[in-house]
């Protein structure tokens, strides 16, 4: 009895070694089998293993053209048709990118300049541009009338004043070429903080404003102090010019008080003059201008 289980286990493992080996035979069989085939393709028959999915059913020797395919690396996958009209009639593409050709006139035989001449009378007006009126801004110049005072005065005077006043108007002068008044105003070094204004009116004195004089770096002697202002007339003044009346008041923390020339304010008149010599000009050239226009 056992021999014969022992005859059957053998008998089963001999078949379990049979079919295994049968597998093993039909699986090599069908691996030789495609390596064959592989090797066994044409070129163009691998090649349709590329193929653009969609376009099977094109046909390449159609009248329209020839089907161009290519594979361009980050480029739509859509095929281009190159049409059958000669590249000669048809109009070149343009290039992606390019650099542009720039060309001088010199270069053909031209001038690079054309020079102009034109009388002054033929320059065409700008609107809200008067020439007459500039030329004449040009030709007119300013000065200064004291009305009520009498500038400079001397140092003893300056300083008899200051002593009795606290504070006096030193100078006071046009700047030159324009229609700017600088004056210098003394006051008495009482204490370290101080302040001087000017109290000014264009319009005798039915209004009127205040200006900060400014302190003069350097100035003191230990008993006087000098502070400057400028104050700037704005033209046309008319025929009579402008009337500038203003008087000084200098604050301080033991005080406040006030320069106005003996009660009757500093009053002075800013008018205007011709330039001598600003008539007609001397030459022709005079009314010449020039200018240079390139060429385009």
């Amino acid at each position: 009895m056992k021999c014969s289980t022992d005859a059957m286990f053998e008998l089963r493992l001999l078949y379990i070694f049979y079919v295994l080996s049968g597998l093993f035979i039909v699986l090599a069989l069908v691996t030789m089998s495609s390596v064959t085939g592989l090797r066994q393709l044409r070129p163009s028959e691998a090649c349709n293993y590329l193929a653009v999915p969609g376009l099977s059913g094109l046909d390449a020797d159609e009248d329209e053209g020839d089907l161009i395919i290519g594979f361009r690396p980050k480029s739509s996958p859509i095929p281009s048709r190159r049409s059958s009209i000669s590249d000669e009639d048809s109009d070149p593409d343009p290039p992606f990118c390019g650099s542009r050709r720039v060309s001088f006139a010199d270069a053909k035989g031209l001038s690079l300049v054309q020079v102009k001449e034109f009388d002054t009378w033929d320059v065409p007006k700008l609107p809200g541009y008067d020439s007459a009126e500039v030329e004449g801004k040009d030709s007119v110049e300013y000065h200064l009338s004291p009305l009520t005072f009498s500038l400079p005065l001397s140092s003893t005077e300056v300083m008899a004043k200051v002593l009795n006043q606290k504070v006096e108007l030193e100078t006071i002068e046009l700047l030159p070429g324009t229609t700017i008044l600088k004056g210098v105003i003394r006051v008495l070094n009482i204490s370290y903080n101080k302040s001087v204004y000017i109290r000014t009116s264009l319009d005798r004195w039915t209004t009127h404003f205040d200006l900060l004089a400014e302190y003069v770096p350097g100035s003191s002697n230990g008993v006087m102090d000098s502070f400057s202002f400028k104050l700037t007339l704005v033209p046309p003044f008319g025929d009579q010019g402008v009337r500038v009346d203003f008087c000084l008041r200098y604050e301080t923390p033991a005080g406040t008080y006030w320069a106005n020339n003996n009660n009757r304010n500093y009053v002075l008149s800013c008018q205007h003059r011709m330039k001598e010599g600003s008539g007609k000009p001397q030459t022709e050239n005079a009314n010449k201008k020039s200018c240079l226009k390139t060429c385009r």
